[in-house]
């Protein structure tokens, strides 16, 4: 059985044509790659003033990744013993506030509401 049609006010039938440059074309399609979106649907949502959250790549150093891993694995222990039944040890939510103010410097709202 096929899918129900829309009603005419739902149906998107109307086109509007813009022209950029090969520059401004590259970087639509990397936004909206960096989105998983097509072009048109995030060109869409960027017109209509609707929020698109845009992926963010840094490229972390080798430092960088065993810093991060080392910080992934205290978390680990951290949560099975929390889930064991033991209290949180020493310094937990100093750790958790250090970890949430590194994820914020890395996320920052300014690159993901390009």
């Amino acid at each position: 059985m096929a899918r129900p049609r829309k009603p005419e006010a739902e149906r998107r039938s109307r086109t509007i044509g813009v022209r950029v440059t090969t520059a401004e074309a590259a970087e639509i399609a990397e936004r909206a790659g960096a989105a998983r979106m097509t072009r048109g649907g995030y060109l869409r949502r960027r017109a209509l003033g609707q929020p698109v959250r845009e992926a963010v790549v840094h490229r972390l150093g080798a430092a960088e990744r065993v810093e991060l891993h080392r910080i992934g694995v205290n978390l680990n222990q951290i949560a099975r013993a929390l889930n064991s039944g033991a209290s949180a040890p020493p310094g937990t939510l100093e750790a958790v506030e250090r970890v949430r103010k590194l994820t914020s410097d890395l996320l920052s709202d300014e690159a993901l509401d390009r």
